[in-house]
């Protein structure tokens, strides 16, 4: 079954995101997607940590993440990633807020204290040569 991401119009006036980082936090998320196919079985599962990449990744790109796009993002059933949502949200890490355009619609980011941490955990696998192994995986998949 095929899902397409709802990619509602976030408005930022500037990208406050560092390039190699974005880079780095795609590769890493693209890496998790292929090792999953390759394996073709339900063993990895790392919920946070994709819906955190997804939301440094959207915020990149200048796209809203909805409940709905961060739950298929997670790569686990529905119910994981609300219980996911939920958690990283207590622990201050995303925010909540209804879409402006539609107020059904709840969009999630990272907080200022969110973006601070998943920035400080990709500067150290960089740092530590995660990189190079990211993107030369990149280059093979």
């Amino acid at each position: 079954m095929s899902w397409q991401r709802e990619t509602p119009t976030l408005r930022l006036v500037e990208c406050d995101i560092d390039a190699p980082l974005l880079a780095f936090a795609k590769a890493q998320y693209a890496f998790r997607r292929r090792r999953e196919a390759i394996f073709g079985l339900d063993i990895f599962a790392e919920p946070a940590w994709d819906m955190l990449l997804d939301l440094y990744i959207q915020r990149g790109e200048r796209r809203a993440v909805s409940v709905h796009s961060l739950c298929i993002a997670a790569a686990v059933p529905a119910t994981t990633a609300l219980r996911w949502i939920g958690k990283l949200a207590e622990l201050g890490l995303i925010e909540r807020r209804r879409a402006a355009s539609d107020a059904r619609v709840v969009l999630l980011s990272l907080t200022d204290a969110g973006l601070e941490t998943i920035e400080r955990c990709l500067r150290s696998g960089v740092a530590g040569g995660l990189a190079a192994g990211a993107t030369a995986q990149g280059r093979q998949g």
